[in-house]
């Protein structure tokens, strides 16, 4: 048997200061400094204190090094919740079987096997000055000092976040390691989390912290590597990773229908809402009938703007894939990784605007005309034109290839719908080559080890859902790792990188 505890405090104090101040009217130009301005004035004034004290507990338990057990706990106090809950415990458990070891099975095929499952309970609190409401001395307005209404509300009854993970998996190795898969399946559920939400203006508050809803996360992982060749001077191997993970917003706090992750456009922004993948898109749409055709305005056969926006895409891919493999031969290597990210939904300006303005192939023979499918409509009420006989008109009012890019159609100008495409694309990520000389080349040398690569990254992307001749990457995001993705407003252009790399060690 073997046993291991620990018990630990942790005190974690976090404070902020910052000032900012504001010189108008520089005497000397070219001299930049506050004492060279005629007026300064206090622009910002920060101060922000939090802490969080813990305690907390572990025991790892083992019987004869192939059945495993570890049990932990924790329970914090945060400043920034109120004093009723600013107590919160959160434990987890975790056990393994290598049954191997424990069957003593000795087979040159199955060289090692093990089981295992956990769940985890992981609390979080709030951030600072959030429980009431605050005033802010406000020094710039009219000359005059003052203190005004800050635009946030307290809410005294905040509770903890809590995230709950249940994860079962297995290792296995075949071979002596020549093949060696990691699998697990997970489920993790998050609750009581804490986000701002909306206030009308007529409460004089535009937003409070709540605890908004329910979120989930399922999905699979897959760690495969392979190694078909294996001598004294050759060695070539395979590493394929695979996840899948789905994101669901479960429920919100009742009244709330939906919230928005971050406000990026009037007419395109990632929302939250019950029964819908997390962020998902929500922006501007054109009228339909009960059946889903478009409606087209007769005057002038281009589309009719609906006056409701909804879902138009879903930023999350349906999963992730890569492929690497490694070759090294009597110190020469070569390493290249190829991957995939199959599905999800990216808004782009930079498609609607080189489709707009005429500037790819993909708008050639623009004076061609064109007849949009779909039955007339009225521009007015969104609903369609009926006959003598109560039937919709098909329509049958042409326009020309640059007006259907151009106008109330499907680019520039039109509703964000269309421009949302499917972020699918295929990449050859990275490819080195080099060599690692010799060791006893450097015996009477104070070199330990020499090595030279030559690196290439992006070398090839292929994004077949997107237009051909827009040259476009959904790799390509506005907002970076955040919460919000799916989004492009005129990013840069993804690069193509290489580089030599010498490494030395003595």
């Amino acid at each position: 048997f073997g046993f291991k505890g620990i018990l630990g405090h942790n005190v974690n104090q976090r404070t902020t200061k910052s000032q900012i101040f504001t010189g108008k009217n520089i005497v000397a130009p070219g001299i930049y400094s506050l004492s060279n301005t005629k007026s300064v004035l206090p622009t910002e004034d920060i101060f922000q204190r939090r802490r969080l004290w813990g305690i907390f507990a572990e025991v790892d338990l083992d019987y004869k090094k192939w059945l495993f057990l570890n049990i932990t706990g924790r329970n914090d106090w945060s400043s920034t919740l109120p004093k009723s809950n600013r107590s919160y415990f959160y434990p987890s458990v975790t056990a393994s079987w290598i049954f191997t070891d424990a069957l003593k099975m000795d087979s040159k095929v199955l060289t090692f096997g093990k089981l295992r499952a956990g769940w985890a309970k992981v609390g979080r609190d709030a951030d600072p000055y959030t429980l009431a409401n605050i005033f802010n001395v406000n020094s710039a307005f009219l000359g005059q000092s003052g203190v005004v209404q800050y635009p946030t509300a307290g809410n005294d009854q905040l509770k903890p976040e809590f995230t709950q993970d249940f994860e079962v998996g297995t290792n296995l190795e075949f071979f002596d390691r020549r093949i060696a898969l990691d699998f697990a399946w997970y489920t993790r559920t998050s609750t009581n989390l804490i986000a701002p939400l909306t206030l009308p203006s007529s409460s004089g508050y535009t937003q409070v912290f709540d605890n908004y809803g329910k979120l989930t996360n399922k999905g699979i992982e897959v760690d495969l590597n392979f190694v078909p060749v294996k001598t004294k001077d050759l060695t070539w191997s395979f590493h394929w990773i695979f996840t899948k993970n789905r994101s669901l917003v479960k429920e919100l706090k009742p009244g709330v229908d939906r919230l928005v992750l971050n406000g990026v456009l009037d007419e395109m922004s990632p929302y939250l809402e019950a029964g819908k993948p997390y962020g998902y898109l929500r922006g501007t749409q054109d009228a339909r009938d009960p059946n889903g055709n478009l409606l087209i305005d007769p005057a002038t056969g281009l589309l009719i703007r609906s006056t409701e926006q909804g879902m138009v895409g879903d930023p999350n891919p349906d999963f992730k894939t890569g492929l690497s493999t490694t070759l090294n031969y009597k110190g020469f290597f070569l390493n290249a990784l190829f991957d995939l990210t199959r599905g999800g939904d990216i808004y782009s300006v930079t498609v609607s605007s080189l489709l707009g303005r005429g500037v790819t192939l993909d708008t050639k023979d623009r004076e061609h005309l064109i007849i949009i499918p779909g039955y007339y409509g009225d521009a007015n009420t969104g609903l369609p034109l009926l006959d003598s006989k109560g039937e919709q008109i098909p329509n049958q009012t042409q326009i020309s290839l640059f007006e259907s890019y151009f106008g109330e159609t499907f680019a520039i100008n039109s509703a964000t719908e269309w421009n949302v495409y499917d972020a699918t694309v295929w990449t050859f990520r990275e490819l080195s080559v080099g060599y690692d000389f010799p060791k006893d080349w450097f015996e009477r040398t104070p070199i330990g080890s020499l090595s030279l690569s030559f690196t290439a990254r992006n070398l090839w992307y292929l994004a077949p859902y997107v237009p051909r001749y827009s040259n476009f990457n959904p790799e390509v995001g506005s907002f970076g790792s955040t919460n919000t993705q799916g989004i492009e407003l005129s990013g840069a252009p993804t690069t193509r990188r290489f580089g030599v790399n010498l490494k030395v060690t003595f």
